[in-house]
């Protein structure tokens, strides 16, 4: 099962929704655990994992997007950004990782969830690195520029697998499929259509698309939008 949205800012909303439908009263008390399923939101780079490039596929990434791990185990660490060249830097609270990827493992610093201090924290300290680099000009803001990345890549970004970006979900087939309502918020028609098709698509055997209230006018609309895109391509009737 998978929800899927348009918008960051819906899959933000929707992760603690889906976490609690999983892993119940748990989800609430502890942002990963143990035996939860994670993905992949960016590519995990080498200063966020503590084997390095060693398990990379390049010699600064060791994940790509969209990989799915399953935790083993979580603590909690302190990172240090003084250990990055941040004069004057916070001590960022955030979790420690021990995942599987096939037969691989990992230990993975995460980023903070949004909402916390330790979010706003980092945050703070990667726009006064951007900013400094940007003022700095080309050539004498080359360092600063470094350490904004080395900064930016030191936590790996991760979210419960269950929900997903339309975009991010290109490729990939689900069992079942719950569709966010943001799908139809872009006022572009052939956007909206798009969007709708791609994520009823993604679905082997049921769909679910949450919409406002509208009226019968509305549904007629959009049953006609559905259906004329889904005729050109065969497939189950449960897509339908």
């Amino acid at each position: 099962v998978r929800l899927l949205c348009y918008t960051n800012r819906s899959l933000e909303r929707l992760v603690p929704l889906a976490r609690r439908a999983i892993h119940g009263a748990m989800a609430d008390q502890l942002p990963v655990l143990p035996g939860e399923v994670l993905l992949s939101r960016m590519a995990v780079m080498a200063p966020a994992c503590r084997q390095g490039a060693e398990g990379g596929e390049e010699p600064d990434m060791v994940l790509a997007s969209n990989r799915e791990l399953l935790v083993r185990d979580v603590t909690p660490e302190r990172c240090d950004l003084a250990d990055y060249g941040v004069a004057e830097s916070p001590v960022i609270d955030t979790q420690l990782v021990e995942v599987a990827f096939g037969e691989t493992p990992l230990s993975l610093r995460l980023l903070p969830p949004v909402g916390t201090a330790a979010r706003a924290q980092l945050e703070a300290v990667l726009a006064s690195l951007r900013r400094q680099a940007r003022e700095a000009g080309q050539d004498q803001g080359r360092a600063l520029w470094r350490r904004y990345f080395l900064v930016r890549d030191a936590f790996a970004s991760l979210g419960p697998a269950a929900v997903l970006t339309v975009h991010r979900s290109q490729g990939s087939g689900f069992g079942e499929v719950f569709i966010d309502a943001d799908v139809f918020w872009p006022s572009d028609l052939r956007l909206r259509r798009q969007l709708v098709y791609v994520a009823v698509t993604r679905a082997r055997q049921g769909v679910w698309l949450a919409g406002g209230p509208g009226g019968a006018a509305d549904r007629r609309f959009w049953q006609e939008a559905l259906e004329e895109p889904l005729a050109e391509e065969p497939g189950p009737p449960s897509r339908r």
